[in-house]
């Protein structure tokens, strides 16, 4: 019986064409021909047997088309989609790697025609980070997961590439009302000064200030202070007692 399901699954084998066709019928109105609930499986299996660019050029159109599509199958692909589009940099970068051992240190911006097939993929994927930050925030739950999807994509790009544009797309959510969102940027910036030796702004320590002293999350006011940790402002000793005082005051 296992071995019959497992070749039924075969069978049905969907690549990344397929799956997005899935999502063009889900929007027609048309879900009842869409077996969806495998769609994450069919996405993986595409990952592991090798995308292309054309791949990856789809599943960016399709995940933008979910994004400003309201239906409630779509937004539990969505979350499929981004879960999916994660894993691929850390993929593409070990090619990367084995290619070019000097790659990790270029720089990568959106949408930009490389000449290297597989960092013209990572670039279209920042193309996607890009669009889904201008994509009007709406509050809603869908909005704060497509956010706080492309904002750990970045992150994950940027944990092998020099990405300009990353910097300010992290600054402007540190001060988002969408919790998560701001403690995924607060992380951003975090690995930034780990990373990079660039000299903290004094306005950026004023706001990260103002963000510990009213924000009642231990984890972002942490995080405020690791960056300052981070950039060299501060040393642990002195995140430790201003930590001590953030929970003296917010102490119920």
């Amino acid at each position: 019986m296992y071995l019959r399901s497992l070749n039924s699954y075969k069978f049905m084998k969907k690549n990344i064409k397929g799956v997005c066709n899935d999502i063009d019928l889900i929007i027609a109105g048309k879900a009842k021909q869409v077996d969806y609930k495998r769609s994450y499986l069919h996405l993986c299996e595409s990952l592991y047997s090798g995308l292309s660019e054309n791949d990856v050029s789809l599943i960016c159109e399709t995940t933008l088309k979910i994004a400003t599509t309201k239906n409630r199958i779509l937004r539990y692909l969505e979350k499929d989609f981004w879960d999916f589009i994660y894993k691929i940099p850390f993929q593409i970068h070990l090619v990367i790697f084995e290619e070019d051992d000097e790659s990790e240190n270029h720089k990568l911006l959106p949408n930009v025609d490389y000449e290297n097939e597989n960092k013209r993929i990572l670039s279209k994927l920042l193309g996607l980070v890009q669009d889904v930050m201008e994509l009007k925030d709406d509050g809603s739950k869908g909005s704060e997961m497509r956010r706080v999807g492309a904002l750990n994509l970045l992150i994950e790009m940027y944990n092998y590439f020099d990405i300009p544009m990353a910097f300010d797309i992290f600054i402007n959510s540190i001060t988002s009302n969408n919790k998560s969102e701001q403690y995924t940027a607060l992380t951003g910036i975090k690995n930034h000064f780990a990373l990079d030796e660039d000299t903290i702004d004094d306005d950026l320590v004023t706001i990260l200030n103002q963000i510990k002293d009213k924000i009642d999350d231990r984890s972002v006011a942490s995080a405020c202070l690791q960056i300052q940790i981070n950039a060299g402002i501060i040393d642990e000793l002195t995140a430790v007692i201003e930590m001590d005082d953030w929970k003296d005051k917010h102490r119920d």
